[in-house]
Parts: structure tokens; sequence; C-alpha cells
């Protein structure tokens, strides 16, 4: 294996994969966290939380975990 080959492979696709996630779960978990709350802490803690969630989904699923994002989220299609 050469070396241009262990960088595709190599571990920057999880810090990717989770900056990612963390930036559309944070969308999205705001989103949904201001629909349900009035509350300023329950909506940055449901936030918190959902972008981790999210956030290191994508990262230890990889693909899969977006495919399934976008079959189940029905708004975004």
């Amino acid at each position: 294996m050469s070396k241009r080959d262990e960088y595709i492979a190599g571990r920057h696709d999880f810090r990717v994969y989770f900056g990612c996630g963390l930036l559309f779960g944070a969308v999205v978990s705001t989103w949904l966290s201001v629909q349900l709350f009035e509350s300023a802490a329950l909506i940055v803690a449901t936030t918190a939380f959902g972008a981790l969630t999210i956030a290191y989904c994508c990262a230890r699923w990889g693909d899969s975990a977006w495919y399934w994002l976008l079959e189940h989220l029905p708004w975004i299609r």
C-alpha cells in the first residue's frame, strides 16, 4: 500500500464526518427544539445533545448514517 492509499483510507474521514454531522445536527436539533420548547436552557441542552449524537453517528457509521438520515427526515426531500 502506498502512502497516498494510506491517506485516502486514513483516519481523516472520522473528522470530516464528525464535523459535517455536528453542523447538520446543530441545525436540525435547533429547528426541532425551537418548535418544542420555550425555555432557552432546554433549547440549548437539546441542541447540544442532538448535535453531538448525530455527529457521533455520522462519524461512526459514515455514509450509511447519512443515507439513513436522508431517508428518514421527510422535510429534506
